[in-house]
């Protein structure tokens, strides 16, 4: 089984994801330990609940161990983002995947009707405004 990292919440809410009202569960799978930590702790200064993964095996043991989740943030290229997210998928049918691939990949991943990719590089904003864009489309769907 791949080595698992869980991140606890830190700090506040923004004003901005409150009055949104898009804090959300997420889990963030990248395998390199810098992008998974600057990722998790983007969201978390957002009021978002995080846990994290570096792998799919690890992904698997924190949903079933913490999920459901709102939202999957997975790598593209270095995990099989697409395998991950139908399997997560079996147990949650409504969960929302954001993929995370390198400029200009050659293979893009499955997308569902609420699935988004984020190419790198990218900013800290660029990830929480697609993040929040993300949520809000679904939440505006779920109340009509």
């Amino acid at each position: 089984m791949g080595e698992v990292v869980y991140a606890p919440q830190f700090g506040g809410r923004s004003s901005r994801t409150e009055s949104a009202g898009t804090v959300a569960r997420v889990l963030v799978v990248d395998n390199d330990p810098a992008t998974l930590a600057a990722m998790s702790q983007a969201l978390q200064n957002e009021g978002h609940s995080t846990a994290t993964a570096f792998d799919a095996p690890g992904a698997v043991a924190v949903a079933e161990r913490l999920g459901p989740f709102d939202l999957l943030i997975t790598d593209a290229g270095e995990i099989d983002g697409d395998e991950l997210a139908a399997t997560l998928r079996r147990h949650d049918r409504s969960l929302q995947v954001l993929y995370v691939t390198p400029k200009g990949a050659s293979q893009a991943p499955a997308l569902l009707n609420d699935d988004e990719v984020l190419e790198r590089p990218f900013s800290e904003s660029e990830l929480v405004d697609a993040v929040s864009s993300m949520l809000y489309w679904r939440r505006r769907r779920s109340t009509r």
